[in-house]
C-alpha cells in the first residue's frame, strides 16, 4: 500500500511516500497549500492513504492550529475518497531542521526541503506504529 504523510503548513505542504512493504519513507515534495493540486498529486502517485501531521502542543493540548489541520484534514478526505489518519506531529520540523544542518550546507537548500523532511518523519512514526 502507498501511505503519503502531509506536514501542513499555511503556504505549503510537505510530502513523504513509502510503500508499506518495504517501509521506508522518503521525502517527495513541498507542495503549495492548494487542495486541489495535492488531490490531483495523490491520485498521480496512485496514494491509497493519507497521514497529516497534527501540531499538539508541548503539553499535548489542541491548540487553534490542530482545528486548521483537522478541516483541511476532512477536506481532503471528503475530496481525495481516500483514509486520512491525523498523527501527533510535535517536534517534527525541528528534528528535520537539524537532521538537514547535519548534512546540507546552504540554509536556502535547507529551506526548500525542511517540510518535505518533517512529512518522512512523521511517516516514519507512523510505519513504526503500524510495525512495519
Amino acid at each position: 500500500m502507498r501511505i503519503a504523510a502531509l506536514d501542513y503548513g499555511a503556504k505549503r505542504v510537505g510530502v513523504a511516500v513509502a510503500e508499506t512493504s518495504l517501509g521506508i519513507p522518503f521525502p517527495a515534495a513541498v507542495l503549495p497549500n492548494d487542495i486541489e493540486q495535492i488531490v490531483r498529486w495523490l491520485q498521480q502517485e496512485k496514494i491509497e492513504r493519507v497521514v497529516v501531521g497534527a501540531p499538539y502542543l508541548m503539553w499535548g493540548a489542541a491548540g487553534e492550529r490542530v482545528q486548521e489541520v483537522e478541516a483541511f484534514a476532512e477536506r481532503l478526505r471528503q475530496l481525495a475518497n481516500l483514509p486520512v489518519e491525523l498523527l501527533d506531529e510535535r517536534l517534527t520540523t525541528q528534528e528535520a531542521e537539524r537532521r538537514l544542518r547535519e548534512g546540507e550546507s546552504r540554509r536556502s537548500r535547507r529551506a526548500q526541503r525542511v517540510d518535505a523532511v518533517a512529512a518522512a518523519l512523521l511517516l516514519e512514526t507512523y510505519l513504526k506504529r503500524l510495525g512495519r
